[in-house]
């Protein structure tokens, strides 16, 4: 059996082709190498190389599967790592020992915890059924969580908005994308918002996956309705 010639720090063509006759079987081991490599093109006058032109298209539609499988890979990391910080926060909320925890937790550890600007809970005012006892929430007006949402939406993602004064407060300045989660009218509440905004004007936008946010929305909303059945 021949010795394998190695490859020197200064290559000609005729290194190459040396190489590559006492290593006949170097592209069985590199098969990345196919990839890169020009396939020579057979075609004449009238004929085409049609072997070449699949080949070619091949290699390009392997980059395009290489690139997805990239994106696939990291799109799944971070829905890995945002499930992760939402199963952290529900657990943040069943720790609480008071309602003023409640709201506390909700709108200054869960900023930190879901990596938003600012969340508000927005209850409307003026029905039959008063608003929480508890500081953290705003009042809105009547009709306004119909108007943000319409009557079936549960959740409304916009991004680069120009976001209400009235859900978010002093911090509509710095809020370019928000997500609106409905929070149904009950025996103990009346309609409301669940409100998440972000200064990145990317963070939400229409279309985006919603399941983890109306997991997180309709966690919040039982979990405060137990809490005000206690209260009561």
């Amino acid at each position: 059996m021949a010795k394998k010639k190695q490859i020197s720090d200064k290559l000609d063509a005729e290194d190459v082709i040396n190489f590559l006759r006492h290593n006949p079987d170097f592209l069985n081991h590199n098969p990345e190498l196919f990839g890169i490599l020009t396939t020579p093109d057979l075609s004449e006058d009238g004929v085409v190389d049609f072997q070449n032109l699949m080949i070619e298209k091949l290699k390009l539609s392997l980059d395009e599967l290489k690139s997805n499988q990239g994106l696939l890979i990291d799109t799944s990391r971070n829905n890995l790592t945002t499930q992760v910080q939402v199963h952290e926060a529900i657990l943040a909320l069943m720790d609480t020992e008071t309602l003023e925890h409640y709201g506390h937790v909700v709108t200054q550890d869960w900023p930190d915890m879901l990596h938003m600007d600012v969340i508000r809970i927005c209850f409307e005012k003026d029905h039959d059924k008063a608003i929480p006892n508890i500081k953290e929430i705003s009042p809105l007006p009547k009709g306004t969580v119909e108007e943000s949402l319409g009557n079936d939406d549960i959740i409304q993602l916009r991004g680069d908005v120009d976001v209400s004064e009235e859900i978010f407060g002093p911090a509509k300045s710095l809020v370019k994308a928000e997500a609106l989660i409905k929070l149904p009218e009950t025996d103990h509440n009346p309609p409301g918002i669940l409100a998440f905004g972000s200064r990145d004007a990317d963070m939400f936008y229409p279309g985006q996956g919603t399941e983890l946010l109306r997991f997180l929305g309709a966690s919040f909303h039982k979990c405060l309705i137990q809490w005000l059945k206690t209260s009561a």
